[in-house]
Protein backbone atom coordinates (compact mmCIF):
# COMPACT_ATOMS: atom_id res chain seq x y z
CA UNK A 1 0.00 0.00 0.00
CA UNK A 2 1.41 3.69 -0.60
CA UNK A 3 1.39 4.34 2.48
CA UNK A 4 3.78 2.11 3.74
CA UNK A 5 5.72 2.65 0.63
CA UNK A 6 6.03 5.74 1.32
CA UNK A 7 7.18 5.28 5.39
CA UNK A 8 9.64 2.70 4.16
CA UNK A 9 11.63 5.37 1.51
CA UNK A 10 11.48 7.68 4.27
CA UNK A 11 13.21 5.25 6.48
CA UNK A 12 15.68 4.88 3.64
CA UNK A 13 16.11 8.25 3.16
CA UNK A 14 16.61 8.91 6.58
CA UNK A 15 19.33 6.24 7.04
CA UNK A 16 21.48 7.26 4.15
CA UNK A 17 20.88 10.69 5.23
CA UNK A 18 22.10 9.84 8.89
CA UNK A 19 25.21 8.47 7.10
CA UNK A 20 26.30 11.59 5.25
CA UNK A 21 25.42 13.58 8.38
CA UNK A 22 28.32 11.44 10.26
CA UNK A 23 30.63 11.90 7.35
CA UNK A 24 30.26 15.59 7.24
CA UNK A 25 30.34 16.37 10.57
CA UNK A 26 33.64 14.21 11.50
CA UNK A 27 35.54 16.80 8.88
CA UNK A 28 33.66 19.60 10.25
CA UNK A 29 34.46 18.64 13.89
CA UNK A 30 38.53 17.70 12.20
CA UNK A 31 38.21 21.49 10.28
CA UNK A 32 37.00 23.16 14.02
CA UNK A 33 40.20 21.25 15.82
CA UNK A 34 42.45 22.49 13.48
CA UNK A 35 41.51 26.18 13.94
CA UNK A 36 41.15 25.90 17.73
CA UNK A 37 44.70 24.94 17.40
CA UNK A 38 45.95 27.50 14.83
CA UNK A 39 47.59 30.57 16.53
CA UNK A 40 45.45 32.79 18.53
CA UNK A 41 44.12 36.14 16.88
CA UNK A 42 45.11 39.44 18.53
CA UNK A 43 41.95 39.77 20.57
CA UNK A 44 39.58 37.10 22.74
CA UNK A 45 36.87 38.69 20.70
CA UNK A 46 38.50 37.32 17.42
CA UNK A 47 39.09 33.81 19.25
CA UNK A 48 35.71 33.48 20.24
CA UNK A 49 34.00 34.34 16.65
CA UNK A 50 36.67 31.99 14.89
CA UNK A 51 34.91 29.03 16.97
CA UNK A 52 31.45 29.82 16.64
CA UNK A 53 32.39 30.17 12.86
CA UNK A 54 33.86 26.90 12.94
CA UNK A 55 30.60 25.50 14.75
CA UNK A 56 27.99 26.97 12.12
CA UNK A 57 29.94 25.24 9.65
CA UNK A 58 29.94 22.00 11.23
CA UNK A 59 26.11 22.41 11.58
CA UNK A 60 25.80 23.35 7.90
CA UNK A 61 28.10 20.28 6.97
CA UNK A 62 26.20 17.96 9.32
CA UNK A 63 22.63 18.83 8.43
CA UNK A 64 22.71 20.99 5.62
CA UNK A 65 21.39 24.11 6.96
CA UNK A 66 23.11 26.49 9.36
CA UNK A 67 21.73 25.49 13.54
CA UNK A 68 18.90 23.14 12.09
CA UNK A 69 20.44 20.05 13.96
CA UNK A 70 17.44 19.03 16.79
CA UNK A 71 15.49 21.95 15.83
CA UNK A 72 11.46 20.80 16.97
CA UNK A 73 8.87 20.33 14.17
CA UNK A 74 6.53 23.68 13.85
CA UNK A 75 3.51 21.81 15.35
CA UNK A 76 6.06 20.74 18.37
CA UNK A 77 7.16 24.37 18.32
CA UNK A 78 3.63 25.53 18.49
CA UNK A 79 2.58 22.96 20.91
CA UNK A 80 5.60 23.67 23.73
CA UNK A 81 4.16 27.63 23.79
CA UNK A 82 0.28 27.03 23.43
CA UNK A 83 -0.51 23.58 24.21
CA UNK A 84 -1.95 20.98 22.10
CA UNK A 85 -5.59 19.50 21.81
CA UNK A 86 -6.61 15.68 21.93
CA UNK A 87 -9.63 14.17 20.35
CA UNK A 88 -10.84 11.25 22.84
CA UNK A 89 -14.42 9.57 22.23
CA UNK A 90 -15.69 8.92 25.80
CA UNK A 91 -15.29 5.41 25.47
CA UNK A 92 -14.02 3.11 28.28
CA UNK A 93 -11.20 2.16 29.11
CA UNK A 94 -8.88 4.36 26.12
CA UNK A 95 -10.13 7.71 27.16
CA UNK A 96 -12.68 9.17 29.11
CA UNK A 97 -13.98 11.92 30.99
CA UNK A 98 -14.06 10.99 34.59
CA UNK A 99 -15.15 14.03 37.46
CA UNK A 100 -14.37 16.38 34.29
CA UNK A 101 -11.08 15.19 33.68
CA UNK A 102 -9.98 12.72 30.58
CA UNK A 103 -8.54 9.81 31.83
CA UNK A 104 -8.05 6.39 30.64
CA UNK A 105 -5.43 4.43 28.40
CA UNK A 106 -4.31 6.72 25.86
CA UNK A 107 -4.70 10.28 28.05
CA UNK A 108 -2.18 8.46 29.90
CA UNK A 109 0.13 7.37 27.43
CA UNK A 110 -0.61 11.06 25.53
CA UNK A 111 0.27 13.09 28.81
CA UNK A 112 3.47 11.30 29.47
CA UNK A 113 4.78 11.57 25.62
CA UNK A 114 3.45 14.75 25.20
CA UNK A 115 5.50 15.97 28.56
CA UNK A 116 9.11 14.25 27.98
CA UNK A 117 8.60 16.79 23.88
CA UNK A 118 8.52 19.55 26.43
CA UNK A 119 4.44 20.07 25.78
CA UNK A 120 3.07 20.88 29.30
CA UNK A 121 -0.51 22.04 28.48
CA UNK A 122 -2.81 19.00 27.18
CA UNK A 123 -6.74 19.95 26.24
CA UNK A 124 -8.60 16.75 25.60
CA UNK A 125 -12.45 17.15 23.67
CA UNK A 126 -15.27 14.32 23.35
CA UNK A 127 -15.94 13.20 19.84
CA UNK A 128 -18.07 10.84 18.70
CA UNK A 129 -15.98 7.86 17.64
CA UNK A 130 -17.10 7.92 14.07
CA UNK A 131 -16.35 11.74 13.54
CA UNK A 132 -12.67 11.38 15.15
CA UNK A 133 -11.12 11.11 11.79
CA UNK A 134 -12.99 14.22 10.48
CA UNK A 135 -12.43 15.99 13.54
CA UNK A 136 -8.79 15.89 13.00
CA UNK A 137 -8.38 16.34 9.61
CA UNK A 138 -10.67 19.90 10.15
CA UNK A 139 -8.50 20.92 12.69
CA UNK A 140 -10.93 20.43 15.45
CA UNK A 141 -8.01 18.05 17.41
CA UNK A 142 -4.14 18.09 16.76
CA UNK A 143 -4.24 14.23 18.00
CA UNK A 144 -6.59 11.06 18.13
CA UNK A 145 -6.04 9.24 21.45
CA UNK A 146 -8.90 7.02 21.57
CA UNK A 147 -7.20 3.46 21.30
CA UNK A 148 -8.23 3.85 17.09
CA UNK A 149 -7.29 0.56 15.40
CA UNK A 150 -4.78 1.15 12.56
CA UNK A 151 -6.48 -0.49 9.11
CA UNK A 152 -5.40 0.59 5.23
CA UNK A 153 -8.49 2.89 4.54
CA UNK A 154 -8.44 4.51 7.61
CA UNK A 155 -4.08 5.22 6.98
CA UNK A 156 -5.16 6.54 3.68
CA UNK A 157 -7.09 9.62 5.83
CA UNK A 158 -4.30 9.72 8.87
CA UNK A 159 -1.19 8.90 9.81
CA UNK A 160 -0.60 6.67 12.33
CA UNK A 161 1.61 6.36 14.94
CA UNK A 162 3.16 3.14 15.91
CA UNK A 163 0.92 1.03 17.96
CA UNK A 164 1.11 1.08 22.25
CA UNK A 165 -1.18 -2.08 22.15
CA UNK A 166 -2.83 -5.11 20.14
CA UNK A 167 -6.05 -6.63 21.47
CA UNK A 168 -8.70 -9.11 20.52
CA UNK A 169 -12.64 -9.29 20.35
CA UNK A 170 -15.05 -10.16 23.02
CA UNK A 171 -18.53 -10.11 23.40
CA UNK A 172 -20.59 -8.62 26.52
CA UNK A 173 -23.64 -10.70 26.98
CA UNK A 174 -25.80 -11.62 30.09
CA UNK A 175 -24.40 -13.66 32.50
CA UNK A 176 -24.22 -17.62 31.42
CA UNK A 177 -24.00 -16.59 27.95
CA UNK A 178 -27.09 -17.85 27.00
CA UNK A 179 -26.94 -17.85 23.53
CA UNK A 180 -23.34 -19.78 23.72
CA UNK A 181 -21.26 -16.93 21.63
CA UNK A 182 -18.31 -17.32 21.29
CA UNK A 183 -17.26 -15.66 17.46
CA UNK A 184 -19.62 -14.69 14.69
CA UNK A 185 -20.28 -17.48 13.50
CA UNK A 186 -21.65 -17.93 16.65
CA UNK A 187 -23.81 -14.60 16.24
CA UNK A 188 -25.03 -16.05 12.91
CA UNK A 189 -26.07 -19.50 14.28
CA UNK A 190 -28.51 -18.35 17.56
CA UNK A 191 -29.77 -15.61 15.47
CA UNK A 192 -28.62 -13.11 17.98
CA UNK A 193 -28.82 -9.64 17.94
CA UNK A 194 -25.29 -7.45 18.32
CA UNK A 195 -24.92 -4.68 19.45
CA UNK A 196 -22.20 -2.56 17.96
CA UNK A 197 -20.17 1.01 18.09
CA UNK A 198 -20.58 3.01 14.83
CA UNK A 199 -17.38 3.81 13.15
CA UNK A 200 -15.69 0.73 15.16
CA UNK A 201 -14.15 -2.04 13.27
CA UNK A 202 -16.28 -4.87 14.87
CA UNK A 203 -19.34 -3.80 12.72
CA UNK A 204 -17.10 -4.32 9.76
CA UNK A 205 -16.13 -7.62 11.26
CA UNK A 206 -19.47 -9.07 11.35
CA UNK A 207 -20.59 -7.84 8.32
CA UNK A 208 -17.19 -9.25 7.11
CA UNK A 209 -18.16 -12.75 8.74
CA UNK A 210 -21.59 -12.96 7.16
CA UNK A 211 -23.73 -11.67 10.04
CA UNK A 212 -26.72 -10.46 8.94
CA UNK A 213 -27.46 -6.70 8.42
CA UNK A 214 -30.88 -7.17 10.44
CA UNK A 215 -28.72 -8.48 13.32
CA UNK A 216 -26.40 -5.74 13.88
CA UNK A 217 -27.41 -2.69 15.70
CA UNK A 218 -24.93 0.46 16.02
CA UNK A 219 -25.39 3.10 18.10
CA UNK A 220 -22.74 6.12 18.30
CA UNK A 221 -21.29 5.81 22.02
CA UNK A 222 -19.96 3.16 24.27
CA UNK A 223 -22.69 4.49 27.06
CA UNK A 224 -25.56 4.10 24.57
CA UNK A 225 -24.55 0.50 23.58
CA UNK A 226 -24.72 -1.03 26.86
CA UNK A 227 -27.71 0.68 27.92
CA UNK A 228 -29.43 -1.14 25.12
CA UNK A 229 -27.79 -4.39 26.29
CA UNK A 230 -28.81 -3.89 29.98
CA UNK A 231 -32.21 -3.05 28.59
CA UNK A 232 -32.57 -6.22 26.04
CA UNK A 233 -32.52 -4.15 23.07
CA UNK A 234 -29.50 -6.39 21.86
CA UNK A 235 -28.56 -9.19 23.11
CA UNK A 236 -24.62 -9.04 23.00
CA UNK A 237 -22.20 -6.33 22.55
CA UNK A 238 -19.06 -7.15 20.53
CA UNK A 239 -15.93 -4.79 20.97
CA UNK A 240 -12.68 -5.33 21.98
CA UNK A 241 -11.71 -7.47 25.21
CA UNK A 242 -10.45 -5.05 26.80
CA UNK A 243 -13.32 -2.65 26.45
CA UNK A 244 -15.51 -5.75 27.00
CA UNK A 245 -13.57 -6.84 30.56
CA UNK A 246 -13.78 -3.12 31.49
CA UNK A 247 -17.67 -2.35 31.22
CA UNK A 248 -18.67 -5.70 32.38
CA UNK A 249 -16.94 -4.98 35.77
CA UNK A 250 -19.81 -2.27 36.51
CA UNK A 251 -22.70 -4.24 34.92
CA UNK A 252 -24.48 -6.36 37.31
CA UNK A 253 -26.03 -9.56 35.45
CA UNK A 254 -23.28 -9.26 32.76
CA UNK A 255 -20.09 -11.11 31.70
CA UNK A 256 -17.57 -11.10 29.08
CA UNK A 257 -16.82 -14.00 26.72
CA UNK A 258 -13.50 -15.41 25.95
CA UNK A 259 -11.27 -12.91 23.57
CA UNK A 260 -10.86 -14.41 20.34
CA UNK A 261 -9.91 -13.46 17.41
CA UNK A 262 -11.64 -13.01 13.80
CA UNK A 263 -11.14 -14.50 10.50
CA UNK A 264 -12.25 -12.63 7.52
CA UNK A 265 -11.68 -14.31 4.23
CA UNK A 266 -9.46 -17.00 5.43
CA UNK A 267 -7.49 -13.91 7.40
CA UNK A 268 -7.17 -13.61 11.06
CA UNK A 269 -8.06 -9.90 11.92
CA UNK A 270 -5.94 -9.18 15.45
CA UNK A 271 -6.34 -5.43 15.68
CA UNK A 272 -3.51 -3.42 17.30
CA UNK A 273 -4.25 0.18 17.99
CA UNK A 274 -2.58 4.11 17.67
CA UNK A 275 -2.14 7.68 18.19
CA UNK A 276 -3.41 9.25 14.69
CA UNK A 277 -1.79 12.49 13.36
CA UNK A 278 -2.54 14.98 10.26
CA UNK A 279 -0.25 14.11 7.29
CA UNK A 280 0.89 17.44 7.04
CA UNK A 281 2.49 16.93 10.67
CA UNK A 282 4.43 13.96 9.65
CA UNK A 283 7.77 15.14 11.54
CA UNK A 284 5.07 15.75 15.38
CA UNK A 285 4.42 12.17 14.58
CA UNK A 286 7.80 11.16 14.46
CA UNK A 287 8.90 13.12 16.99
CA UNK A 288 5.81 11.54 18.85
CA UNK A 289 7.00 7.85 17.80
CA UNK A 290 10.63 8.44 18.92
CA UNK A 291 9.67 8.99 22.82
CA UNK A 292 6.79 6.05 22.29
CA UNK A 293 9.08 3.54 20.97
CA UNK A 294 11.72 4.31 23.52
CA UNK A 295 9.32 4.08 26.03
CA UNK A 296 7.85 0.62 24.66
CA UNK A 297 11.98 -0.82 24.66
CA UNK A 298 12.32 0.20 28.43
CA UNK A 299 8.92 -1.29 29.40
CA UNK A 300 7.35 1.61 30.57
CA UNK A 301 3.60 1.28 28.79
CA UNK A 302 1.90 -1.48 31.12
CA UNK A 303 3.51 0.50 34.01
CA UNK A 304 0.71 3.69 32.50
CA UNK A 305 -2.05 1.67 31.79
CA UNK A 306 -2.58 -2.08 33.40
CA UNK A 307 -4.93 0.19 36.32
CA UNK A 308 -7.39 0.70 33.11
CA UNK A 309 -7.75 -3.14 32.41
CA UNK A 310 -4.73 -3.66 30.08
CA UNK A 311 -2.63 -6.89 30.44
CA UNK A 312 1.18 -7.63 29.73
CA UNK A 313 0.35 -9.83 27.08
CA UNK A 314 -2.13 -6.86 25.42
CA UNK A 315 1.44 -4.53 25.45
CA UNK A 316 3.85 -6.87 24.90
CA UNK A 317 1.82 -8.02 21.57
CA UNK A 318 2.23 -4.64 20.11
CA UNK A 319 6.48 -4.37 21.19
CA UNK A 320 8.22 -5.29 18.14
CA UNK A 321 5.18 -4.36 15.42
CA UNK A 322 5.03 -0.83 13.68
CA UNK A 323 2.52 0.86 11.34
CA UNK A 324 4.69 -0.56 8.44
CA UNK A 325 4.70 -4.04 9.24
CA UNK A 326 0.20 -3.41 9.74
CA UNK A 327 0.53 -1.82 6.81
CA UNK A 328 2.23 -4.28 4.60
CA UNK A 329 5.82 -2.94 4.70
CA UNK A 330 8.95 -4.51 6.31
CA UNK A 331 8.54 -6.87 8.97
CA UNK A 332 10.87 -7.60 11.74
CA UNK A 333 11.26 -11.52 13.51
CA UNK A 334 8.86 -11.43 15.81
CA UNK A 335 5.43 -8.96 13.55
CA UNK A 336 5.06 -11.00 10.31
CA UNK A 337 1.61 -9.35 8.81
CA UNK A 338 -0.40 -9.76 6.05
CA UNK A 339 -2.86 -7.03 5.11
CA UNK A 340 -6.50 -7.52 3.84
CA UNK A 341 -9.65 -5.41 3.23
CA UNK A 342 -13.51 -6.05 3.25
CA UNK A 343 -15.88 -3.83 1.55
CA UNK A 344 -17.24 -1.62 4.08
CA UNK A 345 -17.28 1.44 5.52
CA UNK A 346 -13.92 3.85 5.30
CA UNK A 347 -14.19 3.74 9.12
CA UNK A 348 -14.44 -0.23 9.69
CA UNK A 349 -12.86 -1.89 6.89
CA UNK A 350 -9.50 -3.23 5.46
CA UNK A 351 -8.14 -4.10 8.92
CA UNK A 352 -4.98 -6.26 9.12
CA UNK A 353 -4.22 -9.71 10.87
CA UNK A 354 -0.88 -9.70 12.87
CA UNK A 355 -0.54 -13.41 12.32
CA UNK A 356 2.61 -13.93 14.56
CA UNK A 357 0.90 -12.36 17.57
CA UNK A 358 -2.22 -13.70 16.70
CA UNK A 359 -1.81 -17.06 18.85
CA UNK A 360 -0.12 -15.58 21.47
CA UNK A 361 -3.25 -13.39 21.82
CA UNK A 362 -6.54 -15.72 22.02
CA UNK A 363 -7.19 -16.83 24.82
CA UNK A 364 -5.59 -14.76 26.68
CA UNK A 365 -8.10 -12.30 27.56
CA UNK A 366 -11.16 -13.60 29.59
CA UNK A 367 -13.68 -12.11 31.67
Amino acid sequence: MHLARHLHTQRRRRSAFAALAAVALAGAVTTASAAASAPPDDTEAGGDADMADATDVARTEATGTAATEGEPSELLATARQEGITIGIANERPYGYEEDGEATGEAPAIAREVFSRLGIEEIDFEVIDFGALINGLNAGRVDVIAAGMFINAERAEQVLFADPDYCATTAFAVPEGNPDDLDDFDSVIDSGAQLGVLAGAVEEGYAIGAGVADDQISGFQTTPDLFDALDAGRVDAVALTAITVRAQVADLDGFEATEGFVPVIDGEEQLGCGAFAFRYENEDFRDEFNDVLNEMKADGEILALIEEFGFSASEVDAAADVTLESLLGGETDDSAAVDGTEMSHDSTTAGDTAASATADEMAGTTTA
